[in-house]
């Protein structure tokens, strides 16, 4: 029974170094994964204001991996006085006026219905409701939403990620259709999916 018992707080042990160790990995890749400027920005930048953007940015980058703080708080002011900003949470850049939106990714797979334009128009979509949102226009944001679930297309504002309906046999609850088509559990996703559900999953 001891040994039995024993085996089991082995194999706990291993799990919480092994679960630890993911941990570690996933933030080390978070903390080195360079900075891209956002799908969405409209700024006219020449070959080589983007070559001074970027390197600016990956020189930052560089000073935080080797913890010089110092260096890479004044790389961002100079990047803030030039008129780009950064967002660390989502790897991004911009130098124009917008909101930050960070763009969702498909989840699952499925094929586009005929006549919706294909993944690019739902991409497109998808971008567009999030600007929507960032800029607190909630009833833009629930029309896209309505018209992507019009073309077979559920979002999920917590995951940042959006998929077809028919990429599983039943979506889950946080892909209910909107407006609650899917019956009792359907439309308690939806109406989080909707205006309420706007405002807390924000760009």
């Amino acid at each position: 029974g001891g040994g039995g018992g024993g085996g089991g707080g082995s194999r706990g042990s291993w799990d919480r170094q092994r679960q630890r160790r993911e941990r570690d990995a996933r933030r080390i890749e978070r903390l080195t994964t360079p900075y891209s400027r956002a799908p969405d920005c409209t700024a006219q930048l020449d070959a080589s204001k983007l070559a001074a953007i970027e390197e600016l940015v990956a020189q930052r980058l560089a000073a935080k991996l080797r913890r010089d703080f110092a260096e890479s708080d004044a790389l961002l002011q100079r990047l803030l006085d030039s008129g780009v900003r950064v967002t660390d949470d989502h790897r991004l850049w911009r130098s124009d006026d917008r909101p930050f939106v960070v763009p969702y990714r498909q989840e699952g797979g499925g094929i586009p219905r005929l006549g919706t334009g294909g993944t690019t128009r739902i991409e497109a979509l998808v971008l567009e409701r999030g600007a929507a949102k960032a800029s607190k226009d909630y009833r833009r944001a629930d029309a896209l939403e309505a018209e992507l679930s019009r073309m077979g297309v559920g979002l999920d504002d917590r995951r940042r990620t959006w998929r077809y309906y028919d990429a599983a046999p039943l979506p889950p609850p946080r892909y209910a259709r909107h407006g609650g088509q899917e019956g009792a559990g359907g439309a308690g996703g939806g109406g989080g999916g909707g205006r309420g559900g706007g405002r807390g999953g924000g760009g």
